[in-house]
């Protein structure tokens, strides 16, 4: 794969570049959607993201754990980034080459947030809170999680395996 190294869900604080270079002449997947804060918003998204990657041979065998990483990432965004305001619009594009990986890009209206910041879920008091663990999440299921834009955007990475 063209570009940087990966960046692994574990890792915080480690910035690298994007862990491969998107041709789009050779892209099977191309998607965006912008949608109003809501749960119906998600719910849609999510569900055409992952149909149109299977109708171009384009997830790898952890379709659940994207699902699960898309699905955190969307959720932030709408509950967190515009705090479920339905006039703000959240932008979600998703770009996959069979060969290379599946990248999503989510993008919220809010102020955005400092992703170092929030509280490791794993910490005792945190183990019986009913929410925050959706960066967690993300980190741990994708190659790459990469905040940008103040926090207002976050880039989802997960390569395929050579041997798919």
């Amino acid at each position: 794969m063209a570009g940087g190294e990966v960046t692994h869900g574990s890792q915080r604080g480690t910035r690298a570049a994007i862990p491969f270079a998107l041709d789009r002449r050779s892209l099977a997947l191309k998607f965006r959607r912008r949608f109003k804060s809501n749960t119906r918003g998600i719910d849609r998204a999510v569900r055409d993201i992952i149909r149109k990657a299977r109708g171009c041979d384009c997830l790898p065998g952890d379709v659940p754990g994207i699902e699960i990483a898309l699905r955190e990432a969307l959720a932030n965004a709408v509950v967190h980034g515009n705090r479920s305001v339905e006039d703000k619009r959240v932008l979600v594009r998703a770009y996959c080459s069979p060969s290379e990986g599946i990248l999503v890009v989510v993008r919220d209206e809010g102020p955005g947030f400092d992703p170092e910041r929030v509280p490791d879920p794993r910490e005792k008091d945190r183990l019986e809170l009913p929410h925050g663990r959706g960066l967690f999440l993300m980190r741990e299921l994708m190659d790459h999680v990469e905040h940008r834009k103040g926090g207002r955007e976050v880039i989802l990475v997960k390569r395929f395996s050579e041997a798919r």
